[in-house]
């Protein structure tokens, strides 16, 4: 079953409706600050979720996506990471939240066939984009 973190730049109220939604089905979702004290550090953060294996974070930090040791963090840990388009993150919460529902099964068909990676999540309905 899926385990969904989402980061400190998306609202938590987020990750604890989609964790309604999902968890009739076995998965779970998480604020990240429902999990881990609010200072901890990317790079820290990946390599627990890493021992527990199976994790999937989604965030707007795009420019973490780029971030060196921070994509090694989360290849060596194996996670599946989504990061909102530039055009999906200027949008309410509730078109993110939207988004991120519609977009569900195909998160968890990558999760399924990848066992690590970056992918942007469009606002539109297309595929995801590996970053």
């Amino acid at each position: 079953m899926a385990k969904v973190l989402f980061d400190h730049n998306m609202p938590p109220a987020l990750a604890r409706g989609l964790h309604e939604i999902i968890s009739k089905d076995g998965h779970e979702a998480f604020a990240l600050r429902d999990k881990f004290r609010p200072d901890i550090l990317d790079v820290e953060y990946f390599d627990i979720l890493g021992r527990e294996r199976g994790w999937i974070v989604i965030s707007k930090d795009l420019a973490n996506s780029k971030k060196k040791a921070e994509r090694a963090a989360i290849m060596r840990n194996r996670i599946i990471a989504f990061y909102l388009s530039p055009a999906l993150q200027r949008k309410p919460v509730t078109k993110q939240a939207a988004s991120v529902l519609w977009h569900w099964e195909g998160i968890l068909e990558m999760a399924r066939l990848n066992d690590r990676g970056l992918f942007q999540l469009s606002e539109n309905k297309g595929k995801f984009r590996p970053l």
